[in-house]
């Protein structure tokens, strides 16, 4: 038998985006989520084990080690969206769902549950105490079940009969529309400079890191980053970043060192970045070189200048009444999932990948997940 699996529409700072209830349940097994969870009782739950993750019928985790003000408790964990999927999916009269001793639910609101033994297990709202924000944990966890699959979304793509780049463009304007509509509401919130400074630092953020990132620039501008030094600003932040599986060059504290360089042989880079948009460059190529040598000082890597352009500064400025969607469109996509570029070399793109290529794939990879 398999488990009701929760989808759920929402809307992010890009849009709306899907969130499947195992993105969530993905945080849970990797312990991700600690607390302490304030409960609907007023108990404070610590976990100590997140519990077996069950991926057939039954509770989401068995065996999960919890304790509630104090007390050390054994028992199951079930995972939803919202409140009332327990009554939805019938776990109010399954015997299977005895065992739970905490319902965790990540959207408001929460009520009392019962089982069918007659106990009411201890009740908490995960959205205030996970490590990331939803839009990056669903991304995420879209990736991660599509891996493997690059050949199937290539095939369909070529045996839709629709013309492939064709569809791929198209997702990709759509993207770039959800990016310029949360770069207008930030500049109109932050101005240009703080809004400049703050997408730019979120977007060093990958590997799960972007909301520590945000988090940061929030707090300290980038004069304040520069007073308290490199080590100060990443300490800020200690037990938050998430290092696994990271490699050297994604690396948080390498990341933030290239920001912090950048504005010590740039300070004034915020307002050369409007001149940049302002002057005839000719071709995609020369306002690329000229933004990556008289902007940003080649302090990034070029993959990762690239990114921050494609995710920060083309939004911003296309944002600002500078048209920026072909240059966009055309602009090397920086950093991207194997999965994407394994599709795109099935689909015989060309080695230097173009930026529509990439955001269409990801646009598609993330419809596919939903």
């Amino acid at each position: 038998m398999e488990k009701d699996e929760g989808v759920e529409e929402l809307t992010g700072p890009y849009g709306p985006f899907t969130l499947a209830e195992r993105a969530i349940q993905r945080l849970w097994a990797a312990g991700e989520v600690r607390g302490p969870l304030p409960a609907l009782s007023g108990a404070l739950i610590d976990v100590i084990r997140p519990g077996a993750w069950n991926r057939s019928a039954g509770p989401d985790f068995m065996g999960a080690e919890l304790r509630v003000n104090g007390a050390r408790v054994r028992g199951d964990v079930e995972i939803h969206l919202r409140c009332g999927d327990w009554a939805a999916h019938g776990h109010g009269a399954d015997p299977a769902y005895d065992g739970v001793v905490l319902h965790a639910v990540l959207l408001p609101e929460l009520k009392p549950v019962r089982t069918a033994s007659g106990r009411s297990p201890e009740s908490t709202l995960l959205l205030p105490h996970l490590p990331r924000d939803l839009e990056e944990v669903a991304e995420e966890d879209a990736l991660l079940e599509l891996r493997g699959r690059a050949q199937d979304i290539a095939r369909r793509l070529r045996e839709g009969g629709a013309d492939v780049a064709k569809t791929l463009r198209k997702r990709a304007a759509a993207r770039f529309a959800r990016k310029t509509t949360h770069a207008a509401a930030r500049l109109r919130e932050q101005g240009w400079g703080a809004a400049c400074h703050a997408l730019f630092v979120e977007s060093l953020g990958t590997g799960g890191n972007r909301a520590p990132m945000s988090e940061l620039a929030a707090d300290l501008s980038p004069e304040a980053m520069e007073l308290l030094g490199l080590d100060a600003v990443y300490m800020r932040k200690c037990g938050r970043w998430r290092l696994r599986g990271l490699r050297p060059s994604g690396h948080p504290y390498r990341r933030l060192a290239q920001y912090l360089d950048l504005n010590r042989t740039n300070a004034g880079w915020r307002q050369a970045v409007l001149v940049w948009a302002d002057r005839e460059h000719g071709s995609p190529e020369v306002a690329r070189k000229r933004l990556h040598e008289d902007v940003l000082g080649r302090a990034l890597p070029e993959s990762r200048a690239d990114t921050v352009t494609v995710d920060a500064l083309l939004p911003l400025l296309d944002a600002t009444g500078r048209p920026m969607e072909r240059l966009w469109m055309e602009w090397p996509p920086g950093n991207r999932p194997d999965e994407v570029e394994e599709a795109r070399r099935l689909l015989g793109f060309p080695a230097r990948a173009r930026n529509w290529e990439v955001q269409g794939l990801l646009g598609l990879l993330r419809e596919d997940a939903a």
